[in-house]
Order: structure tokens, then C-alpha cells, then sequence
């Protein structure tokens, strides 16, 4: 309920007690307003300070990979007899090759005869999977020869598992290094047999014991072509028949013969893989190259992100004379250290023990606005001269048998305390925050302070106004009294 007041003595006592609070008011509010703005303000920059240098971050990431400076460009003249990729980093045989393929690898495939049925029991013992190399007498299988470096697998045959459907399942549960599957020959069924990995040295013997005694083809019963040992295959008993014999891949390259047991090619040439796929009629022509290219792409990039920074930074921390207008962060010593130790880890020279130690010697130089501008050409030249140099600079490395650290490695480490949450950027903006809550309490504060006042001032005026009403009432009583005397001429008397 509005109090009315001022009816007693006709002041305007609303507009007094505005008046009077409002020149209380006015010039705080003024002063948190005038700090608030300022602490959002900072906020605000030190917040585009902050994008701007994480924005940076990612291309340091990119200068400081070793994949950056080993990229290579490779190319094969007939993709569908030869595709060929390159190590990210290490040595690579840059160069042109000439290939030519007489014969690809092939994987060993055995097939058993023909049974009635998938659960057609074929017998019980012991199956023993050995690999290496095979011997042939002509064209007859005369010997094998195991590989020492891989142990032979027993596979014990069962009631369980007796059935054509079941000896598949035992030699693939068994990790043997084969693979089983049944195929339906018109309405009867063969055991089919092929070895995981190509390769003449990876063919397969398979041994039986049909006793399960531990001497395998120590009898005529384990040889005689029945029971579980229709499935042998070694030297003494051929009784699966070789659908494929196991293959090396032969090749030429720059008239050089080679084999190898797979068509996947890793270690023919450094950091060169080349994957076979059929027979050349023709030669095809395999190319490696150096692809600086990536470098330069990499570099171009860094310049342009921190450009993008250093623009910020000008205009945030600048003051314009003609405008006089300042930037948000003008004379702010947070970012007066930023900027100072930002500038200063990017101008540092680096012992590379190369041909360069600072980024003005491979074409990267700072203009006075404190931009960079990038000469491609210089940057060229250098990769051609010594990029191992130019990787250093940038990367990092091991010099003189000591660690060092690139340009990219020591700026990605300052920026990584800054941007991180213990960084100066949480720190400053956390203490900002603070103020800007304690300006809200401020303010809150005040609010309780003038509504106080306002109380107190139209109590005090209302008490005023009371009492000039009542000496008005008086005045006006004693006047009537004297107005009311004999011979008392009010009008005369009053001049």
C-alpha cells in the first residue's frame, strides 16, 4: 500500500525522497557498472586471446609427426597386376622399378574322398598337423621337411567328434594353422583341406595314429587308407589328394629374380610394401618420390593459424589514437606475457646440427605487425637442401646424442600450459569471474542499502509534513480566536 504524503503541508515529498535516493544511488551503480564492463570486457578478449592460440595447437601437432616428413607419393603403371604403398616414417628406397611377375603365391589345398554324408563317422586317433617344406620325388610327394620354428598340433579324434562335420570342427577349433570346410561333390561329401598362409614353406603334413598312442603310422592300419586315416597326407602315405600344391611368388624387379612366400611384398624394398595380384605381360613400372609437398602444406598451415592469432592479438591489445578507442586487453599484463613469451619461443634458434636453426633460414620471417609471411621458395630449397635439418627445426630430434627440441615441440608445450586448466587463461579467468559475482553482490547490497534509505527519508519527510500541518492548524486556530475579539479589527491589525 502507497503511503500517501505531503497532504499535510503540501510538499512533494515522492519526488524529494527519489531525488535525494537517487543521488545516493546513481553514482555507485554507475562505478560497478563501469567495473563489471570492464571485467567482461577482459573476459571477452582474454576468452578470443585463448581460441585464437588453440586454434594454433593443431598444426604443431602435424609439424612435430615424423609422418609429416617421411610422406611419399607412390604409383604402380599397372594397378591390376601391382599396387604399392608407403611407410608413414623410417627409411624408403625412393626410385623407379621395374616388376615383372612369372608366378603369384599360392596357398596348398588337400581334398579327401568322397564321403556319404556330413555325419558319416570317419574313424577315431589322433590327427598330427605339422608345416614346412615338402620334397617331391618327379612329381610324386616324397618327403617333407618341418618347420623348426613351429610346433606340430595333435588333434585327438573321439566319439564326440568322429563325423566328417566333426573332424572339420576339431582341425579348425585346433589353430593348426589350416582351414577345413566340407564341399558337396554331387550327393557326397569331401573333406577340403587348405593351408592359411601361401608359400612352398608352409605346405602341410598330416600324420595319423588311429590308436591314439603317440606312434603315428607305426602300423599298416594307420596307412591303409580307412578309418581316420583316409585323412593322412606325408610322406609315407599320400592318402588325401593334392588339389593345389602350396607356391612361392616369383618376380623380377630391375631384372633382379626373387621369390617370396606371399604376394604382399614387405621387405623387398625399404619402407616399400608391394602387394602382387596376377602375371605380367609387359613390365610394370613401380615409382617412389619424395613428396615435399607435405611439408610445405603442413608449414603453410602453421603460418596461417598463427597469423590468425597474431591479428588477434594486435587488435585486442592495440590502441587506436585516431578512434581512441582501446582493444579489450590494451595494457593487460596477462596477455602482455602471453604474446612477449609466445614471440619469443618462435624466434628462439634450435641446435638442430643441421643446416638451419631458425625459421628465417628456411623462408618463415616475422613483419612488423608480427604476422609471418612464408617464401615458399626458400622453404622449397631447404627440404631439397637438408630436410632432415628442416625436420629438426620443426620436430625435434636426437643431435649429437642428445634430445632436442623443434621450434613446433617447444611452442606446442607453452601452449599447452597456457590452454590447460591450471593454465594462465583459467587462472585469470577464474579470478575475473570472482569479481564479477562480488559486483552482483555489490549491487545486491545496495539495493537493501537504498530501500532502507527510502524508507527512512519518507518517514523523516512524513514526520516533517505532520508537523507542519499542525502548526498550520495551530495558526489557523489562533487566528480565529483573535478574529472572534471585540474591537478586534483582524484586517487592520494584521498589516
Amino acid at each position: 500500500m502507497v503511503a500517501a504524503t505531503g497532504l499535510g503541508s503540501g510538499l512533494d515529498i515522492e519526488s524529494l525522497v527519489s531525488g535525494l535516493v537517487g543521488a545516493e544511488r546513481v553514482p555507485q551503480e554507475q562505478r560497478l557498472l563501469r567495473q563489471e564492463t570492464g571485467f567482461t570486457s577482459l573476459l571477452s578478449g582474454l576468452g578470443q586471446l585463448k581460441g585464437a592460440l588453440a586454434a594454433v595447437q593443431p598444426t604443431l601437432t602435424t609439424l612435430k609427426s615424423d609422418s609429416t616428413y617421411a610422406a611419399y607419393t607412390s604409383s604402380s603403371s599397372q594397378t591390376s597386376v601391382a599396387s604399392i604403398s608407403t611407410a608413414s616414417s623410417g627409411n624408403v628406397a625412393t626410385g623407379t622399378y621395374a616388376l615383372e611377375v612369372s608366378n603369384l603365391a599360392a596357398n596348398q589345398s588337400l581334398t579327401s574322398g568322397t564321403f556319404a554324408a556330413a555325419d558319416t563317422v570317419v574313424g577315431t586317433g589322433k590327427l598330427t598337423i605339422a608345416l614346412g617344406t615338402p620334397t617331391y620325388s618327379g612329381s610324386t610327394y616324397s618327403g617333407f621337411s618341418a618347420n623348426a620354428s613351429l610346433t606340430a598340433v595333435d588333434i585327438d579324434i573321439d566319439s564326440s567328434n568322429n563325423t566328417l562335420s566333426g573332424v572339420r570342427d576339431a582341425i579348425n577349433a585346433a589353430n593348426a594353422g589350416i582351414n577345413a570346410s566340407l564341399v558337396k561333390d554331387g550327393s557326397q561329401y569331401r573333406l577340403l583341406i587348405t593351408t592359411e598362409d601361401t608359400g612352398v614353406a608352409n605346405s602341410v603334413s598330416i600324420s595319423v595314429d588311429e590308436d591314439g598312442d603317440g606312434t603315428a603310422n607305426n602300423t599298416s592300419t594307420d596307412t591303409d587308407n580307412t578309418g581316420l586315416s583316409q585323412l593322412a597326407f606325408n610322406s609315407t602315405a599320400a592318402n588325401m589328394t593334392q588339389s593345389a600344391a602350396a607356391e612361392d611368388a616369383a618376380f623380377t624387379i630391375n631384372g633382379l629374380a626373387l621369390t617370396s612366400a606371399s604376394n604382399v611384398l614387405t621387405d623387398v624394398l625399404d619402407g616399400v610394401t608391394v602387394t602382387l595380384k596376377e602375371q605380367t605381360t609387359s613390365a610394370a613400372t613401380l615409382t617412389v618420390a619424395d613428396n615435399p609437398s607435405a611439408i610445405t602444406s603442413a608449414v603453410q598451415a602453421f603460418v596461417s593459424a598463427y597469423n590468425g592469432y597474431a591479428t588477434s592479438a594486435t587488435s585486442l591489445t592495440k590502441y587506436d589514437a585516431t578512434t581512441q578507442v582501446a582493444g579489450s586487453l590494451q595494457g593487460d599484463a596477462t596477455a602482455r606475457g602471453v604474446i612477449a613469451q609466445v614471440r619469443s619461443t618462435l624466434t628462439n634458434s634450435i641446435a638442430t646440427g643441421g643446416s638451419y636453426t631458425a625459421l628465417a633460414e628456411i623462408g618463415i620471417t616475422t613483419k612488423a605487425d608480427g604476422t609471418l609471411t612464408l617464401d615458399t621458395d626458400v622453404l622449397d630449397a631447404a627440404i631439397t637442401a637438408d630436410s632432415s635439418a628442416v625436420k629438426t627445426l620443426f620436430a625435434g630430434g636426437t643431435v649429437s646424442g642428445a634430445e632436442v627440441t623443434g621450434v613446433a615441440g617447444n611452442l606446442d608445450t607453452l601452449l599447452t600450459g597456457f590452454l590447460s586448466t591450471t593454465g594462465v587463461f583459467e587462472s585469470r579467468s577464474d579470478s575475473l569471474n570472482s569479481r564479477v559475482e562480488d559486483i552482483a553482490e555489490q549491487r545486491s547490497t545496495l539495493d537493501r542499502r537504498m530501500v532502507n534509505l527510502e524508507a527512512r527519508y519518507r518517514a523523516e519527510f512524513n514526520a516533517l509534513d505532520s508537523l507542519l500541518a499542525q502548526l498550520t492548524s495551530t495558526g489557523d486556530f489562533l487566528l480565529a480566536q483573535l478574529d472572534a475579539l471585540p474591537g478586534f479589527n483582524s484586517g487592520s491589525d494584521r498589516k
